[in-house]
Order: structure tokens, then sequence, then C-alpha cells
């Protein structure tokens, strides 16, 4: 990766960053290298542009919510004639390196992380500003967003790349960094998620839309988790569960639309808006950021009703759902449902048994396709939290705090019990392996179109029941082919497997 410091310290365009009516953005044009941060304005500005590569289109503007969908093989319909050819690449598992939605979601992860570097360089200078000017604990919760940032984008990057590039700070050399071990890359994320967690903010104290000690503790509890150090991921969830923080909220379909952004149960969230113009002004169409309007592609695309349907549910996602589960029906749009449009007709292609409802504008808007979506991406919610935590009991040999767990999901929607007499013939609970059953069927259905089933596949040693995939291969990404022609420090021998 080329050297980016210079340049992003005079291309800070922060109006991009995060949610207007969330975090209050300053342009960050005027920032001097020699001085930053000089004020506190400055240093404002930089950690709402280190949110901004969030929004980007090769994160969660846009592909990273295909790739994940269309990999995990179960949870999507794509019929022959829809979706683009970089985007069937990941249904089909045939990208290669010179893919550019892959590309996409390397550059923006490692934007951010240069984006952090910058803030993280300058921790002597935050900290010399006089409690006058900023307060300790705001010093610590500028340091700790940026570290938190870190560790979110090179967790992004490292589960989906294996060994990378460790960039450190943003004074690197214009030839790049050769890849450094997975090891240590998760090394720098937990340092960094620690640190993180002892300087946030609680989320009742921190502005919507910023990362807080819950976030930082979730995050190390899945950073754990997919390590598989069950001990100290449950340290982490519990720290999260005890909190008093977070709760569920009484309503499932709360999580997947406008009026209920950044409630009780989000641990942390991208925040969207149509923020400049209409909801397609200043897209970006180059991939770097969403333009002013901060929006996402998800509801156009996965949209049904006046969208694209370029991802519909599949009838093996759709069929998982146990009678009476109203998940189901907040989750997806069947044929004779009413919505903000009307009612919904035949549905097709005819192949895919439904729509997609959440995440989608046509609850509110009357079309699907009526332009972008400025819906904020749930990237954590608490029932997941409660899940993954339910996870590690059950490795750990605590059965019942992972029953426990389980059923305060399902508590949420009135489903019976794991454990009752009414579960027992599909579901039982008796044994380690019936309740690692559950858990893989719970999170399907609660975090469906979520971007959680292919990594779960992946850690769970099931990816080798998805068509397409190629066991020793396919559970990395390939490095970007530009990535290889920008920085001298890789050969083709750094390559990733099979590519």
């Amino acid at each position: 990766m080329k050297k980016q410091y210079l340049v992003l310290i005079f291309v800070f365009l922060l109006l991009n960053s995060c949610k207007t009516d969330d975090l209050e953005l300053n342009n960050g044009n005027a920032i001097a290298e020699p001085t930053f941060p000089a004020t506190r304005a400055e240093l404002e500005a930089a950690i709402n542009g280190t949110y901004s590569p969030l929004q980007s289109q090769g994160l969660y503007g846009r592909y990273l919510t295909y790739m994940y969908d269309y990999m995990a093989g179960d949870e999507a319909y794509v019929g022959p004639t829809r979706g683009t050819p970089d985007l069937r690449n990941f249904l089909e598992y045939t990208f290669t390196a010179t893919n550019n939605d892959i590309y996409l979601y390397w550059k923006n992860a490692y934007n951010g992380i240069s984006r952090s570097n910058l803030i993280l360089d300058r921790i002597d200078r935050i900290n010399n500003f006089s409690e006058t000017e900023m307060p300790q604990a705001d010093k610590d919760n500028f340091i700790g967003q940026a570290r938190f940032l870190r560790a979110f984008y090179y967790f992004l990057l490292v589960e989906r790349f294996g060994d990378i590039p460790l960039y450190t700070t943003a004074d690197v050399d214009y030839n790049g960094l050769s890849k450094s071990p997975k090891a240590d890359v998760y090394q720098l994320i937990i340092s960094d998620l620690e640190d993180a967690s002892a300087k946030l903010k609680l989320k009742s104290a921190a502005e919507a839309g910023r990362a807080t000690k819950g976030s930082a503790d979730a995050l190390l509890g899945k950073v754990y988790l997919y390590s598989k150090d069950y001990a100290k991921a449950k340290v982490a969830f519990d720290k999260v569960i005890t909190s008093g923080e977070y709760s569920l909220t009484a309503n499932y379909f709360d999580n997947f639309e406008n009026e209920h952004e950044n409630n009780s149960e989000s641990v942390f969230e991208v925040q969207f808006a149509y923020s400049g113009g209409g909801a397609w002004a200043y897209v970006d169409w180059g991939g770097q950021d969403n333009g002013d309007s901060e929006t996402s592609f998800k509801s156009i695309e996965y949209g049904g009703l006046g969208g694209f349907h370029n991802n519909d549910p599949s009838h093996s996602l759709v069929n998982e759902y146990e009678a009476g589960d109203s998940r189901k029906s907040d989750s997806f749009y069947f044929t004779g449902d009413a919505w903000s449009g009307g009612v919904v007709g035949a549905i097709s292609p005819a192949a895919a048994p439904a729509y997609w409802r959440k995440y989608q504008k046509a609850y509110n808007q009357g079309s699907d396709g009526a332009g972008l979506s400025d819906i904020n991406h749930r990237v954590i919610r608490y029932a997941d939290v409660l899940l993954m935590a339910a996870e590690a009991e059950n490795e750990l040999g605590n059965s019942s705090s992972a029953i426990g767990l389980m059923n305060q999901v399902r508590d949420r929607v009135g489903m019976a019990n794991y454990g009752a007499t009414a579960m027992n013939a599909t579901y039982p609970v008796t044994s380690k392996a019936q309740i690692f059953t559950a858990i893989v069927h719970e999170r399907r259905v609660e975090l469906s179109g979520e971007q959680s089933r292919f990594p779960d596949l992946l850690r769970w040693g099931m990816s080798n029941t998805i068509a397409g995939f190629i066991v020793g291969k396919h559970e990395l990404f390939p490095i970007p082919q530009k990535e290889f022609d920008t920085n001298s420090n890789l050969t083709s021998a750094d390559q990733n497997p099979g590519y």
C-alpha cells in the first residue's frame, strides 16, 4: 500500500464521515500536518473522518454485504439474469485477484487504518492539551475511538485475507510493507481493543454513533471467539451483558429501520443519512466514499418491491424458521403482505419464496427502488452478543448458561424455550453437540441477512457444505492485484493459496 500520510492530512474530507444528526461534522481541509491537532475541532474532524470508510462502497455501503451473503451459499437466491458479473463472482466462487470489489474492501479498510494511525501517532499532542481545552476523559475517548476503529478495520482484513501488511503508524515508506503473520495482526487488534475498552465512554454517556466501551468489549469477545479462546471471550461478553447498558428491543423489526436507530440493542452501527441533495446525490461511483448523502445500496439492491432484488432470500433460509416465529415475517415480505405501496403481488422470480423486509425502504417510502438507503447498518447487536456468549459458554461446558442466553433471544419473539418439552422433538439440548446445533439454528434465524452466516460457517468448519467453496482456497480472499502493483515488498509468492 502506498504511503497515504500526507494525502490524508490535507484531504480529510470529513463532511463524509458520519450521520449528521448524530455527529457534529467539520471540514478537515484546514488541518496542518506539523501542528495537528492544534484544536479540539481538528481532532474531532479527524475522528469523524476515521469512521467514513465504513460507509464506503467497498464496506458497508455496498460490497461487504453482498460478499458475505452470497458466499454463505444458502442465504440468497439470485436468478440467472440477476446480479452484475463482479457480484456473481462471490455467489459462484469465481473471484480472482483482479476483482475490483475485493480491492475496494481492502482499500477502504486500509484507508480507515491510515486515518486511525494519523491520530494515534499524535497521542502525546492530544494528551498535551490543557484540561481547560480538553478534559482527560475526552482525550481518552478520542484515543479510544481511534484504537477501536483501527482494530475493527484490521479485523475485517485479517479475517478475509489472513497474513497482511501491518501498519502501526501513518508515517510509512512509499514502497509499502511485507506481510505480517495473522497472529501479529490479532495481537495488535487485542491490544487496541483492551486499551479502547479502558478509555471509551459508556454508551449512556457517548454521542450516538460513536464507538463505546461496550463496542470494544463486544468486538474483543468476538475476536477471542473466532480465535477459539472461549474463556477470554466469555470474560469480554460478560462485561457487555452485566454493564446494564444494553437490552433487546421490544420489537425485533426496530433493529432494521430508521425510526429506532442507535437503540438499546445497538452495540455498534454504521451511520447512514440523506445529508445532501436527493437519495442518489453525490454518490462516488469510484467506490471511495458515498459522498455527502452517506447512503447505502442495501435497499435498492436487495429489495424486491421496486428494487433490483439482486439478493432474494433462499428457500433454505426461509424454511429454517420454526412455525410461529415472528422473525420470519419481520425479515421477509411474502405474497399478500401489506407494505407502504400496497400489497405484495406474486413473487417474481418464482424460484424465490420471498423478498427481504430487513433493511428495506419499502416499509416507509413506497418502494425499495426510490433511491439509496439511509438506514443505519447494525454491525453488532446485543442479540448477537448473547448468542456469541452462549457459544462460548457451551464450549466451556456451561450448558445451563448457554441455554439461558439463547432463551433470552427467543423470549423477545415469544418462542418456546430450549429445554422445554415443546422443543425437545426438534432442538433438544441435553448435550454439548445438541446445544451447538441449537446455536447454529438460532444464529441463522436471528441474524439472517446480517452477514454473519459465512464467517460462522468458516469458523465452525462447515464451509465444505457451501456449493462452489474449495477447502484450502476460499477461506481467504486473494490479495488484490493492485496491491502487488504498488507494494514492492510483496511478490507473487505472497499471494494467498489457490489464486
